[in-house]
């Protein structure tokens, strides 16, 4: 794939991952699900726990297969685990979504930022990797502020809906 063209999609990919309509209700959901505070707290726990320990192997899978190749496992698991919190309705399964999300995030995380950086090197631009990768991170911000109101509306109408519209947006980073 062209350097360039990389560059345009990492951007699309930070707006659609940013883009996180669950979050502001996501406690409520579990809530909703008959799930203690004790049991959220232990979902976010094995979340982290998820992230910490995938991280660095996610990193070396991404430095020997390549970072599209982690970032598609990362894309794809996100995906996954929306789609079964989608149907979600007890600890277990939630934990299993919980531990895939985990898995997308280490996936994704930081093999972004190395293709970025492999892409402007590519084509001799290297010296601007601070400039758009602080861009990249500023849309990333920006579509989180937006998603976070969006999806504080679609409670509204349901508290399960902002996961079913996550799941859908989460299809297109694939």
């Amino acid at each position: 794939m062209p350097a360039a063209s990389n560059i345009w999609k990492l951007f699309a990919l930070k707006i659609l991952r940013g883009n996180m309509l669950f979050m502001p209700t996501i406690v409520l959901f579990f809530q909703e699900n008959g799930l203690s505070m004790f049991e959220v707290f232990l979902l976010q726990t094995f979340f982290g726990i998820a992230i910490f320990t995938l991280e660095i192997p996610s990193g070396y899978f991404a430095d020997k297969f390549g970072r599209r190749n982690a970032i598609l496992i990362g894309a794809i698991a996100t995906f996954i685990s929306f789609v079964i919190y989608s149907f979600a309705s007890d600890f277990w399964t939630m934990l299993v979504a919980e531990m895939l999300l985990g898995l997308g995030f280490a996936f994704t995380s930081g093999a972004d930022s190395a293709l970025l950086f492999d892409s402007l090197r590519a084509r001799g631009d290297d010296g601007s990797y601070r400039r758009v990768e602080g861009k990249l991170q500023g849309m990333y911000t920006i579509s989180e502020a937006v998603g976070s109101v969006l999806g504080g509306y679609l409670a509204l109408v349901s508290l399960r809906a902002p996961l079913v519209a996550q799941a859908i947006i989460d299809i297109f980073p694939i």
